[in-house]
């Protein structure tokens, strides 16, 4: 979070709102408690209640902080052109859009109290003033400095990425509001991502195992003490912290956003693999009912899923699910293919797949006669093959998007739309070529 409104009493007993900026990367909190979180080239909107909506599209966030006024400022690394590529761009409560600066970009940006806005790049941290005049902060080498964050007090905290030691790992820096370096913790696996509670808690997301199988959350209190906040994330790693205005603290990564109370108690805040009816759930390649461990479909043993990287849409009604995944023992141009399954009852069944078995490219199976000429007379599997769901339209229609390459000069991409029949057969209804530059900034 990159912001967090304190209430302090003041000498007659009132109770005054003062924002004091306090960040994690890649979230942040406005005023009214609302959740900004980086989605992929959009940034998505929760509600306090976790209810989600889209607040600007076009771009390409890594970082994300408020100012005292509510505007949203992003570190973009969108690459539209030599110009745009590097800029931080800045939105009004209303999502007007304008760029604040030109020509940098970073994983690491918050504000101080008095309105300036630090941004690390490398080995140097800078400092833009509210009206965007840009000064160096600091710099030190050798340093990869990642993520930002301010206390209450000023002291800006610094997650570092060198490793100027095998003994001491990964450290985190505090710089004192004029600029004097000290160490605050080392011995870390992993410093992208750090977060600061109104207390000045310093939260640090930790790989725990050597092969990556454990993470944790780390808690450092503000004179160095270091605890475990939460060992409860197993093999889930975090993309990003934040805490809330109620000292809560948020962990993101690449399909939900756990929310941990100040005991370290997890519970899901949102979740792209949480079904709509908040009944069922994707976890570790299994479908599990919402809220427990007990297993209800085992997707990775059914369709031997190979890798980790496999993802789940769900329709509205959450009956019907479309599972995009790696199949193992698929022929080697296969990259990504989809599955469909129905709930009937209590039980979720597998529906009838789109393809028949076959060493032809998935694309070649499915477009026909809209591949381009030069392709048709293809017949041999591409080099590679991608098949996956985008999004449903309703219970019955589904979006389909294919990829496929067979040399450099030869390749196709299109957008499959998908009905399904009563008994749930799919169908497809319409085919749309996507020209070439479109499908090579769709992967």
């Amino acid at each position: 979070m990159k912001r967090l409104f304190i209430g302090l009493t003041t000498t007659i007993l009132a109770t005054i709102l003062v924002p004091v900026s306090v960040h994690a990367s890649a979230l942040a909190f406005d005023a009214a408690g609302n959740l900004f979180v980086p989605d992929g080239h959009s940034i998505s909107k929760y509600a306090p209640d976790g209810t989600k909506s889209t607040f600007a599209t076009g771009l390409y966030p890594l970082d994300l902080c408020f100012d005292r006024e509510g505007n949203l400022f992003v570190s973009d690394g969108a690459a539209t052109d030599a110009k745009s590529r590097r800029s931080i761009l800045k939105f009004t409560p209303d999502g007007k859009r304008s760029t604040f600066a030109t020509g940098i970009s970073s994983v690491g940006i918050t504000f101080d109290r008095s309105g300036n806005l630090f941004v690390s790049q490398g080995d140097s941290i800078f400092k833009f003033t509210p009206k965007g005049v840009k000064s160096m902060f600091v710099t030190s080498k050798p340093a990869n400095f990642m993520d930002l964050a301010f206390d209450g007090a000023g002291n800006l905290f610094v997650a570092d990425q060198t490793v100027r030691d095998a003994r001491l790992g990964r450290e985190i820096f505090k710089f004192s509001p004029d600029g004097t370096k000290t160490t605050f913790a080392t011995g870390l696996e992993t410093s992208n991502h750090l977060a600061v509670d109104a207390a000045g808690n310093v939260y640090v997301p930790e790989v725990t195992a050597a092969d990556n199988s454990s993470h944790a959350i780390l808690k450092f209190n503000p004179d160095g003490t270091k605890s475990t906040f939460s060992s409860a994330l197993g093999a889930t790693g975090v993309d990003a912290l934040g805490v809330d205005g109620s000292g809560n603290v948020f962990a993101s990564n690449d399909h939900s956003i756990l929310k941990f109370d100040s005991s370290g108690t997890p519970s899901t805040f949102a979740s792209d693999w949480l079904s709509p009816d908040k009944q069922w759930e994707y976890k570790g390649g299994e479908i599990v009912k919402a809220g427990t461990t007990q297993v209800v479909l085992a997707l990775d043993q059914e369709l031997e899923v190979y890798g980790p990287e496999a993802e789940i849409l769900w329709a509205p009604d959450s009956k019907r699910f479309g599972f995009n995944y790696s199949p193992l023992h698929a022929h080697h141009y296969v990259w990504i293919t989809v599955a469909f399954y129905e709930l009937r009852g209590e039980q979720w069944v597998a529906l009838p797949s789109l393809l028949k078995e076959s060493e032809r490219s998935q694309v070649v199976q499915l477009a026909k006669e809209q591949l381009p000429k030069k392709l048709r007379g293809r017949r041999e599997a591409a080099r590679r093959d991608m098949l996956k769901i985008r999004r449903w339209i309703d219970r019955d229609t589904a979006i389909l998007y294919a990829y496929s390459v067979w040399d450099d000069a030869a390749k196709a991409a299109f957008l499959f739309t998908v009905k399904f029949d009563a008994e749930g057969k799919p169908k497809i209804v319409k085919t749309e070529r996507l020209p070439e530059k479109e499908a090579e900034e769709e992967q």
